[in-house]
């Protein structure tokens, strides 16, 4: 359409290119495959690792590795003050968060109001290293709590 109403259309617009034009202009010779062939690939693609982690994006900032580390736990409440402390398990882990589980808590349960969790890993590989994150979601089927990582940090 022509942007002035005393402008002329241009000859594109007179004789727009047929579906078939642009099928060869965009293949570039490319051959066109039947329904079957289309269906064969597309579910060949839906298996791949890369085709599930694309539908799982929308809920995970990355892929996460399953574990077992033992760690001591702290929640802290927003204004700082130390609610409960005890052991727990990172069941799974990330660089931006992990799954919680198989907490042993000396006051055996969690603040109604917003808190914060404070790890400190355990086991020879990890000993020493600090987490503080924030509760995500919690998660039902593994009585656990999926956290996000606000800080790292080594603990002495």
């Amino acid at each position: 359409m022509a942007a002035f109403a005393t402008e002329q259309p241009t000859a594109v617009l007179r004789n727009p290119i047929t579906l078939e034009r642009v099928d060869a202009r965009l293949l570039g010779g490319v051959r066109k495959v039947n329904g079957a062939e289309a269906q064969g690939v597309f579910s060949a693609a839906s298996k791949s690792v890369e085709y599930s982690d694309r539908l799982r994006g929308h809920y995970r900032e990355s892929r996460r590795m399953s574990c077992e580390i033992p760690c001591n736990i702290e929640l802290v409440l927003m204004d700082g003050a130390l609610y409960d402390t005890g052991v727990a398990v990172l069941r799974n882990i990330s660089p931006s968060g992990a799954l919680v589980s198989s907490f042993e808590m000396s006051g055996g349960n969690l603040p109604t109001e917003l808190f914060k969790i404070r790890l400190v890993l355990k086991g020879e590989l990890y000993a020493g290293i600090g987490i503080e994150a924030t509760p995500i979601r919690f998660a039902i089927g593994t009585h656990g709590i999926g956290i996000k990582f606000d800080e790292i940090f080594v603990a002495c």
